[in-house]
């Protein structure tokens, strides 16, 4: 009787083991999810729907020196858009019980990014000025 008692014992501890490495994959996937998510998606979002919208903007007021060339505006997304792209593959090729749960993560980091670009953030203002100096007329 004891065999069998050890048996089921040592099963127990199979699957708890199992689940706990499940559960720190989740953990793992949803922080590397945030994290990247954020730092891609703010550089895609910011780049294409706040910055080139407002040089554009600043070039039709005539506060810019030159015109700011679109293609600054067109890499950090193109380069953002290839990284993130590459982590959805490796997600979905080597976690794949994890890829719906990254792109949820993905989705939700998404929303709250777009989600900032109508606030007019000093620091985003900052950003610009401080990224885009030697293209604006003295104020």
């Amino acid at each position: 009787m004891r065999g069998i008692k050890g048996i089921f014992l040592l099963l127990n501890v199979a699957e708890k083991t199992k689940l706990f490495n499940k559960v720190c994959m989740w953990i793992i996937i949803t922080i590397i999810g945030l994290v990247f998510g954020l730092f891609a998606f703010s550089q895609i979002v910011y780049s294409l729907f706040s910055a080139l919208p407002r040089a554009k903007k600043l070039e039709r007021e005539g506060k810019l020196i030159k015109p700011i060339p679109i293609a600054t505006f067109i890499i950090a997304p193109i380069i953002w858009g290839a990284l993130l792209i590459g982590s959805i593959w490796l997600v979905d090729n080597y976690f794949s019980d994890y890829t719906k749960l990254y792109y949820i993560v993905l989705g939700f980091i998404l929303v709250v990014v777009i989600a900032q670009i109508p606030k007019q953030n000093s620091d985003l203002e900052a950003d610009f000025k401080d990224s885009w100096k030697q293209y604006l007329k003295e104020e």
